[in-house]
């Protein structure tokens, strides 16, 4: 709350306020709070500044400070629901034939104002005063003048003001009888040098202790219907206790700042690590008439804070939860429904799914030889023979490969245009490493793969005899398993499932972050 003399009767006036800013740092019951406002028009010749603390005057400290902290960075909601649209690509795109779909179709700092005006002290007469308003501290600093004061009466705290100046009525202001004779100290600041104010707006810094964190909304209430925006920047996630006529025009939001800015005058506020800190902004935005209260904050963050957080600021490992999660349920659900020989055996199937944890490449290798019907105890001494000879890790060998090779190379194809176009330049770009090492992952490792996977698949003259009998026998002469028809079913199914439930899985999460 802000008062001043009228410049134009023999009386006084409220000073429009343009907007409030606190910042606070709470730590084991102690509150530091930089509070400072914005003050509309340019002339404040005796203006007066006062707000309420609910503490001992005694323990009590107050400080000008010429600098306010820079705080911004993301809203860690925001960072987070930015995040899982990532997720979801990367997701969409681990099935591999999406990624061309996905490519196509997927898709500050707040200044704190300027504080104008221009104000003399006034020495406090008459013993009367000093019994009922006793002043515990008295400060000039940065062309600010600011005291700590009780007042045990209203006509105590209304003397003092007049000896400011201000030529005010008992009980003109019934907002300050919510303080007076209570505990509560009150803060009275004014201008005292006008050469010593300049563009930056100037905030004091009071220190107090304090049950729960405090900031003084009940004086505001005097400026009636007017609306004087109010920015309270608390360190830490905390939980304001908003009473119910602020609630509709309340916004508590929780951001996270990679690099804050703390002033050389700020150290006695803050004195800890300048990255990656927390901290909850609290904006109040409404008539002032609805502050019938002050604002009390609890110092501890909500649930919502912890998990936010989380998928904010390690996107990677949520990423592989929801892959885990989502390819477990999908190669759950999809087995349930193709594979028969299957259903008993949850575990088998959940395996199914944690394959596609590798890309669907992963899913196919895994299908193609795993057994997903019973086997045939008859063809044992076939399948013995067979594995004595090398062919069976040989084959599923050339399986891996070739499945593992694959992506590569339509990712090669796909890059081939821009390749050629690059060398076409200068040759002599091959023969550097930042060219050359993509050119051998991308090339030339998957084309030896299928070429070593073409030379140990062949089968000896004399061996063809035992693969027809397993091919007679319904086994494949690749994974050496029975035989599986669904199996071509079970893929399509799972990756239309997986898509489906990571994509719900996403959005879920996104509404709770």
């Amino acid at each position: 709350m802000v008062i001043r003399p009228d410049p134009y009767s023999d009386r006084w006036d409220y000073s429009d306020e343009s907007n409030q800013q606190a910042f606070i740092n709470y730590d084991n019951g102690l509150q530091k709070m930089i509070i400072s406002v914005g003050l509309e028009g340019e002339n404040s010749d005796g203006v007066v500044w006062l707000f309420p603390i609910p503490s001992d005057p005694n323990k009590v400290a107050i400080d000008v400070v010429k600098n306010l902290p820079q705080l911004s960075g993301e809203e860690i909601s925001k960072k987070a629901k930015s995040n899982l649209d990532d997720t979801t690509k990367f997701l969409q795109m681990t099935q591999i034939y999406t990624i061309p779909f996905v490519v196509l179709f997927g898709g500050g700092y707040v200044g704190a104002p300027h504080m104008e005006g221009v104000g003399a002290p006034l020495e406090m007469k008459g013993r009367g005063i000093e019994q009922d308003v006793i002043i515990y501290e008295h400060l000039e600093k940065e062309g600010i003048t600011s005291e700590i004061i009780t007042a045990k009466t209203a006509t105590g705290l209304y003397d003092y003001l007049r000896n400011k100046g201000l030529k005010i009525e008992s009980g003109s202001i019934p907002v300050l009888d919510n303080y007076i004779g209570k505990e509560y100290s009150f803060v009275v600041s004014w201008i005292s040098s006008s050469e010593n104010i300049v563009s930056a707006q100037r905030g004091v810094f009071v220190t107090f202790p304090t049950k729960d964190i405090y900031f003084p909304m009940l004086p505001t209430s005097v400026y009636g219907s007017k609306i004087v925006p109010a920015t309270i920047r608390v360190l830490g996630y905390v939980s304001p206790k908003v009473f119910q006529s602020i609630k509709s025009y309340t916004k508590t939001e929780y951001y996270i700042d990679s690099y804050a800015s703390f002033a050389d005058d700020l150290k006695n506020f803050y004195s800890g690590q300048s990255r990656n800190i927390k901290y909850t902004k609290i904006e109040v935005n409404m008539p002032s008439k609805f502050l019938t209260e002050d604002l009390w904050i609890s110092n501890f963050s909500p649930l919502k804070t912890y998990y936010s957080t989380f998928v904010a600021n390690r996107p990677v490992i949520s990423a592989i939860l929801l892959l885990i999660i989502s390819s477990l349920i999908a190669g759950i659900l999809a087995g349930l429904v193709v594979f028969r020989a299957l259903r008993k055996n949850i575990f088998k199937l959940g395996l199914f799914g944690l394959s596609n944890c590798l890309a669907i490449f992963g899913l196919l290798i895994t299908t193609a030889l795993i057994s997903t019907k019973e086997k045939n105890e008859s063809i044992k001494p076939l399948l013995t023979e067979i594995k004595q000879k090398g062919y069976s890790w040989k084959r599923r060998v050339v399986v891996v490969l070739f499945f593992a090779a694959i992506p590569f190379l339509l990712f090669g194809l796909l890059t081939l245009p821009s390749l050629i176009s690059e060398l076409s330049y200068s040759s002599m770009k091959i023969f550097r490493g930042d060219f050359l090492i993509p050119i051998l992952i991308i090339y030339v490792l998957p084309i030896t793969a299928l070429i070593v996977s073409f030379v140990i698949k062949r089968i000896k003259i004399e061996d063809k005899d035992l693969f027809e009998q397993l091919k007679s026998a319904s086994y494949s002469s690749w994974s050496f398993q029975p035989k599986d028809k669904m199996k071509y079913v079970f893929v399509p199914m799972f990756s239309v499932l997986f898509l489906i439930i990571s994509w719900l899985l996403v959005k879920l999460v996104g509404f709770t972050v």
